[in-house]
């Protein structure tokens, strides 16, 4: 029972969290076909912007996510005016070498940038709410459910402005088909650049929420964007709802192997397990061929 708790309790945080994460990747692939291998820089910058504002201004954790939200829709305007608009138009495959290129040196660039300005030194988040309950003999914390309910409040607020709200309805369509988009007036442009800044939004409150549990280094954004990546590539590249349901089933098959097999194997069973799905669905669990999807 107790093993059956822990698991359940960590799978939802991590999945809750993992999903926050992997949607911005998932949507600026669905509509731009770019795999942001910058996506780890993302999260680093929401994580120390949230510290800076938090343990050196005195900021409350609410207010301190909501800054480092702002930050990345700013930092995605950013990302996409000088980097990806001057690549539109180049075609496939040079797009895509184009901007893997282009986001891989944006990735060393932004680390370089942390690092200069906050140095090397690990840091820590202050917890949002303090306190825990001992279930059995699992000790839960308040902080790490807060965070798993904020993240799924996240995910309830982009599927409503993705489904119900002028500018989402526009985003889905030119993620369908940008050509028809266009003929039906819906500005691709102005699209594009509300995806890369709605993308990096969720990207540095993701890293919010990942930087309440782990300690904050330049280089730390690697590991969670391979998570993500696996996430988006596993759920169906570029669906939503594939991603959502790939992140709680990623993180409840982490938690469990954390408990039977121990933390060191979680990566190594994530990767075998993402294989073994491919294999099976080369699509990923919502994904279509291309000719079929547009």
């Amino acid at each position: 029972m107790n093993t059956a708790v822990s698991i359940v309790y960590t799978g939802f945080v991590l999945g809750s969290i993992f999903a926050t994460s992997a949607v911005g990747l998932a949507l600026m692939y669905g509509t731009l076909r770019f795999l942001n291998l910058a996506h780890g820089g993302f999260l680093i910058v929401g994580g120390y912007v949230a510290w800076l504002v938090a343990d050196r201004l005195g900021v409350p954790f609410y207010l301190a996510m909501v800054i480092a939200t702002v930050a990345g829709a700013g930092l995605g305007l950013l990302t996409y005016f000088s980097m990806l608009r001057p690549l539109l138009g180049v075609g496939s495959p040079r797009w895509d070498i184009a901007t893997i290129m282009a986001s891989v040196g944006l990735a060393i660039i932004i680390e370089a940038v942390i690092l200069l300005v906050f140095g090397p030194r690990l840091k820590s988040l202050p917890p949002a709410i303090d306190g825990k309950i001992i279930v059995g003999t699992i000790v839960v914390q308040y902080n790490a459910l807060f965070i798993g309910v904020l993240a799924v409040l996240i995910l309830v607020v982009t599927h409503w402005f993705l489904k119900s709200s002028r500018s989402g309805i526009a985003l889905r369509a030119v993620a369908e088909n940008v050509q028809a988009a266009y003929l039906m007036g819906i500005p691709s442009g102005r699209v594009f650049a509300s995806t890369v800044a709605i993308a990096g939004a969720l990207a540095t409150a993701a890293g919010v929420l990942l930087g309440s549990f782990y300690l904050l280094r330049p280089s730390g954004g690697l590991d969670p964007m391979m998570t993500a990546i696996v996430v988006v590539v596993f759920g169906g590249l570029g669906s939503i709802p594939g991603t959502i349901v790939a992140a709680y089933i990623i993180g409840m098959l982490q938690a469990a192997v954390s408990v039977f097999l121990g933390v060191k194997w979680a990566s190594p069973v994530l990767f075998a397990f993402m294989i073994l799905v491919l294999i099976v669905r080369p699509y990923g669990l919502y994904g279509r061929p291309e000719d079929v999807r547009v």
